[in-house]
């Protein structure tokens, strides 16, 4: 079973988040970059893994020290958008990124179901050398069994056409149009009604 992940595990979560996702056709399209792919996926991966911690409306999952999942239930809120004070922190990335970035945001918060409350994965993420384990499928089981018990449905948004057998194995199908960005690749919207 995975474990909940601590502050302690930060580190290990952004190195399994940036390992998993080093050749993903959406990363690759948010940080061009070869040189500093790396380096950009562990800083965006850590801190979207630290606004998981210490939320009772999000889980971050580890699985051997080698699979992370990230789930928003249907609970969550995300926090308000900061006023205009000026006080906004400084981005870490680039001008180029940051757009890359809010152009993504914008467009997979317009195709994100809103009609019915649903737990969100938002990252599942696999060490390479520990692909085809079965790590994947274990991961999901957790929040899966959840929904199933509770009746509730979950929807992912696949950044790679690979990963969708996974998924349908798991019991998500397709869920309305893709998500193209532009000059960039597709998201695969997918949704799983519980079993």
């Amino acid at each position: 079973m995975p474990r909940l992940a601590t502050d302690a595990d930060l580190d290990l979560v952004a190195r399994i988040c940036a390992a998993g996702f080093a050749a993903d056709p959406l990363t690759s399209w948010l940080f061009p970059d070869p040189a500093t792919r790396d380096s950009g996926l562990r800083i965006g991966f850590g801190g979207l893994a630290r606004s998981y911690l210490g939320t009772e409306t999000s889980i971050l999952h580890i699985l051997d020290d080698a699979c992370v999942t990230m789930w928003r239930s249907p609970d969550h809120q995300p926090p308000p958008e900061e006023g205009g004070d000026g006080a906004e922190d400084e981005s870490p990335f680039p001008a180029d990124v940051q757009e890359r970035f809010r152009i993504l945001g914008e467009l997979m918060e317009a195709a994100h179901p809103h009609d019915r409350p649903h737990w969100y994965l938002n990252v599942i993420s696999t060490l390479p050398e520990r692909h085809g384990q079965g790590l994947g499928a274990r991961a999901l089981r957790a929040v899966l069994d959840r929904c199933d018990a509770d009746g509730v449905p979950a929807y992912l948004e696949s950044s790679n056409p690979r990963n969708m057998s996974l998924y349908r194995r798991q019991g998500f199908d397709d869920h309305g149009t893709t998500i193209d960005l532009p000059d960039g690749p597709s998201l695969y919207p997918m949704w799983r009604d519980p079993r």
